[in-house]
């Protein structure tokens, strides 16, 4: 395995980067809260790109790229369904609940959209209402009928799964920048309070998170281009999407903590960030529900790649969940 991005995909991630960053950054989460019809001006920076001619299903090196625009993209919360664009091939691919109510963000939009779950079972998908939810948590939510459909697509399920964890990648890359650099600034008994020794724990404890779900990250890419089996590989994604709903918790408590009550306002990237990112961790299914679907595929696949190490690590996974189901 290849511990960095191909500099194919290092390189597009950065002109996706620059090209948000042209067109306002975070504000324009901010300007499509305001106005959703602005989505779609949003949606046309990346049209000039030629993203949605990458197909993160056809090759490892165009699934780096995916993975590299999709974390540019998150680090701005950039309001539009890329990863879903990216999977859908043409049209637009949404991670949906196994069971109902269903909410599908930007669903309203005229994408061509289907439907997959977690555990890469198909759906015909179609809003049930006209109308945005317009929450906090989910201004782009729409409420959606899922009917499910013949066949199954686990490894489309995979790669939308880890790209949504690439996208959470970059937002929690900002909140810790973003953090770091205000507790460099803020000042209190004559110090920045970043030199404080709890603090300094809880950055460190951030940072660790950040870079540990980009190792993670990387490797799940890895897995996905060179597992055949595609159960598996589902496995590994997520794997990882637990793994970064976990790093979540750690980088946006953090923030909030460090930033205060300034954290909980509209003037700080951070708030803004903080609830962009729950859509991404709650749809379509809560950490609770995606990890006990990871532990009912690894008790029905187990982990391929890491099982070639042997027997002893395979024993280790059943004793992890085991501890984890109480069984």
């Amino acid at each position: 395995m290849n511990g960095n991005l191909a500099s194919e995909a290092v390189e597009f991630g950065a002109v996706v980067r620059e090209s948000i960053e042209a067109a306002g950054g975070i504000d324009v989460l901010r300007r499509c809260v305001a106005d959703p019809a602005a989505r779609s001006e949003a949606g046309a920076v990346l049209d000039r790109l030629g993203l949605w001619d990458v197909r993160p299903l056809e090759g490892p090196l165009e699934l780096e790229v995916a993975a590299a625009a999709c974390r540019a993209a998150g680090a701005f919360a950039f309001p539009y369904p890329v990863v879903e664009r990216l999977v859908g091939g043409g049209g637009a691919v949404a991670l949906v609940a196994e069971h109902g109510p269903r909410v599908v963000m930007h669903l309203d939009l005229p994408l061509g959209w289907r439907g997959v779950d977690l555990r890469g079972r198909r759906y015909r998908v179609q809003p049930a209402t006209d109308r945005l939810l317009g929450t906090q948590l989910a201004p782009f939510g729409v409420e959606a009928l899922a009917e499910p459909a013949d066949g199954d697509e686990p490894r489309v399920a995979a790669v939308a799964v880890a790209l949504h964890a690439w996208w959470l990648l970059g937002l929690l890359e900002t909140a810790l920048a973003d953090t770091v650099r205000y507790s460099q600034e803020r000042v209190q008994f004559g110090r920045p309070i970043a030199r404080f020794q709890a603090n300094g724990f809880r950055l460190a404890d951030m940072t660790l998170a950040v870079h540990g779900l980009a190792e993670l990250g990387k490797y799940t890419l890895w897995s996905l281009a060179n597992e055949a089996d595609q159960a598996s590989a589902l496995v590994d994604a997520l794997g990882l999407r637990v793994a970064a709903l976990d790093a979540a918790e750690i980088v946006l408590r953090g923030a909030h903590q460090l930033h205060g009550a300034m954290g909980f306002t509209d003037e700080v990237a951070v708030s803004w960030l903080s609830r962009a990112s729950q859509a991404v961790r709650r749809l379509p299914e809560d950490r609770q529900r995606s990890l006990a679907t990871l532990v009912d595929l690894v008790e029905t696949v187990g982990f391929a790649e890491l099982g070639r190490l042997g027997s002893a690590r395979n024993n280790a996974v059943r004793q992890w969940v085991a501890s984890v189901t109480g069984r």
